[in-house]
């Protein structure tokens, strides 16, 4: 199938897994994927209750029916405090100010924890060591005093609606905030913005930011606020309408659940991914939205008829012989995410790793090159390394810290092109990141936005064999480890001629059958035990269990490894 510069939407159900590709210039750009057992929380509304206020973490931790508490940061926490606002919220007048965008809910506007601290690193580097000015002591103030105010306010067992602003991700529970927001297609509507009215930062013509805050500030009921979106941009008065009547409606079913509910307890969830996606993905650029399922492809038409008339014509119903991916030729792209090694079409390849704490990704030449030829090669290497960087943290939708280790280089210059290279690419994304330049040792830094595990942790299962290190230990350190547990063991069990049965990996059978005397053998002389081998598939090769032949008991634990 031909490739194309322009965006594709390609949604793909198979069984009860839905699959939403964004497509650019024929490459798979961004994957979401939404199954029964996983279904996205974020934008879902709960009615929760305070379980525990951890003043030292500024926070409160709060119970919303999820396996783990939700995090709420005092940050996070409606009020009506204009000065604590001012602090923590980018200023908006008619002039310069907005909001930005958000990624696939308004909640991804929020920065989350690494991406402040990114903003915090590149304070702090600015600034030095300087001393705080009064200022910003009359700031930090006000901070302490806001902490000590809402660590007032909230009290366990109290009940709170919040919202979730980021999913659960390990052991960590929902990210939540206070500031409840309903999302629609051209604005976002504030339930308690008290009249405030942002235009997204995208939204450049002075004129038109003027002529959409007026005519949304009309319309909006008193107490109520709203972020404008950029899709709103030169739309006519009846849709924006329209818009703002459904997100009202959508309130007032919020209010009659709450009257009679009981924490905790979901009281509002967000659209169904089809809607969210078509929300936030559909711009003018997408010339294709294609469905393989006739309940998505209804869904979809039914949506585009109302937010986007003129764009039905590109909406079909896939009825290609090959599924819908292989027939858009994106099938391997979907694939390559578990991969480690992305190839890159000079001859170098990046290597992706995950850490707990950090994804670092390796660059690498993947060829010699003439030393006179070096620097050229480097920098043409390192530019493709980073547009491909940020098409994978797209793709695999990887959040957090990033750390990047590009090929070294020794002109300060092409170390530059590459920062602005990627700050180029970044824009693209429409996650908010924070990037420092490259360092001498050739170390970029990103911070991006993590508001749900990252599409390998869905769609991936560890590995039970390495338990996700990607490592497993060798076979001979097993057969030391079995070792020092019997000279344990016939210590404390000076009883000669015991019967043991030990139970190992079949990978560690075959050495143990393999050496120079029979190990049974040599185990009998040394130790005056009758163990018998015996191969276990159900084991990991770091593995082994003993039992007593006399009861049939594990003892492995009993005496464990010395």
């Amino acid at each position: 199938m031909k490739k194309s510069s322009n965006k594709q939407l390609l949604m793909n159900k198979t069984g009860d897994e839905i699959q939403v590709a964004l497509v650019e210039e024929g490459r798979l750009a961004e994957l979401i994927i939404e199954r029964p057992e996983s279904r996205r929380s974020i934008g879902d509304i709960y009615l929760g209750r305070v379980h525990k206020v951890v003043e030292g973490l500024k926070a409160a931790f709060v119970d919303i029916g999820q396996k783990s508490d939700g995090f709420l940061h005092f940050s996070d926490v409606g009020t009506t405090n204009e000065d604590y606002r001012a602090l923590i919220e980018d200023d908006d007048d008619d002039d310069n100010g907005g909001a930005e965008d958000g990624d696939d809910s308004p909640q991804a506007a929020r920065s989350d924890d690494e991406a402040l601290a990114g903003a915090n690193i590149k304070q702090a580097a600015r600034s030095g060591s300087k001393k705080p000015s009064a200022d910003e002591q009359e700031r930090a103030e006000k901070r302490q005093s806001y902490t000590q105010m809402i660590a007032g306010k909230l009290k366990p067992n109290d009940s709170i609606l919040v919202q979730v602003i980021k999913e659960p991700i390990s052991s960590k529970g929902s990210r939540l905030t206070s500031d409840i927001t309903i999302a629609g297609r051209f604005m976002v509507l504030l339930p308690f913005g008290g009249g405030q009215v942002a235009v997204s930062r995208r939204v450049i013509a002075r004129k038109e930011r003027s002529r959409l805050k007026k005519l949304v500030r009309s319309m909006l009921p008193e107490g109520f606020g709203a972020i404008i979106r950029t899709v709103a941009e030169d739309q006519e008065e009846t849709l924006l309408k329209q818009d703002l009547e459904k997100l009202l409606a959508k309130w007032t079913q919020i209010e009659e659940k709450l009257q009679d509910a009981a924490p905790p307890q979901l009281i509002f969830k967000e659209d169904s991914i089809i809607s969210s996606v078509l929300r936030d993905s559909l711009t003018s650029d997408v010339t294709e939205i294609v469905a393989n399922s006739p309940v998505i492809y209804k869904e979809t038409l039914n949506y585009i008829q109302w937010a986007a008339p003129e764009m039905v014509k590109n909406v079909t119903l896939y009825q290609g012989k090959l599924p819908l991916f292989e027939g858009y030729g994106i099938a391997k792209d979907v694939e390559s995410i578990f991969s480690r090694k992305v190839w890159l079409k000079s001859g170098g390849y990046i290597i992706i790793e995950h850490t707990e704490a950090m994804v670092v990704v390796d660059v690498n030449s993947g060829r010699y090159a003439a030393k006179r030829e070096q620097e050229e090669n480097s920098l043409k290497t390192n530019l493709e390394a980073a547009r491909e960087v940020v098409r994978q943290l797209r793709l695999r939708d990887i959040g957090g810290i990033i750390v990047v280790d590009f090929i070294d280089m020794l002109d300060q210059k092409n170390a530059k092109k590459v920062y602005d290279s990627m700050k180029t690419e970044l824009r693209n994304d429409r996650a908010k990141s924070n990037i420092l330049p490259m360092s001498d040792f050739g170390i970029m830094q990103i911070t991006r936005e993590r508001i749900r595990p990252s599409l390998m942790q869905r769609m991936g299962d560890q590995c039970p064999a390495c338990g996700g290190t990607g490592v497993v230990q060798a076979r001979f350190t097993t057969i030391n480890q079995i070792e020092r547990w019997l000279r344990k063991y016939a210590l404390q069990h000076p009883m000669k001629f015991q019967q043991l049965d030990l139970y190992v990996s079949p990978t560690v059978v075959e050495p143990l059958q393999n050496s120079d005397m029979k190990t049974e053998l040599k185990w009998f002389l040394q130790h005056m035990l009758f163990v018998q081998v015996k191969p276990d598939e159900s084991l990991r090769s770091d593995d082994f269990r003993f039992y007593s032949r006399k009861n049939n008991k594990d003892i492995t634990a009993e005496y464990g490894d010395i």
